[in-house]
């Protein structure tokens, strides 16, 4: 858990610093998108673009309220390790699919 957490703390990053290096840019961020949107063969493709995008953001908040949860005693046995690791899981990539789906 702690090498998915931390490795998507990296991707988050990696995302919010290409962003914000973006929005610099000639043209801004939103010209970017509009390229990436020109160039994907339909919204299918883009939603899923999305949602491999935004991934790393949910997953790394929802894995960092599990964390929290650990910090106060609760959640340390075995089922509930693999209970809650795989519901962040399943969760991070709903929410992940219905944020790409609404941006």
């Amino acid at each position: 858990a702690v090498v998915s957490t931390q490795s998507t703390g990296v991707a988050y990053a990696a995302v919010v610093y290409g962003g914000a290096i973006l929005t610099v840019c000639p043209g801004g961020f939103s010209s970017y998108v509009q390229l990436a949107e020109s160039y994907a063969p339909g919204a299918g493709v883009m939603l899923a673009i999305k949602s491999v995008v935004v991934w790393p953001l949910v997953y790394h908040t929802l894995n960092g309220f599990r964390h929290l949860a650990w910090d106060m005693g609760k959640g340390f046995k075995i089922t509930e390790l693999y209970r809650s690791g795989w519901t962040t899981f399943g969760a991070s990539l709903a929410l992940s699919f219905l944020l790409a789906a609404f941006l």
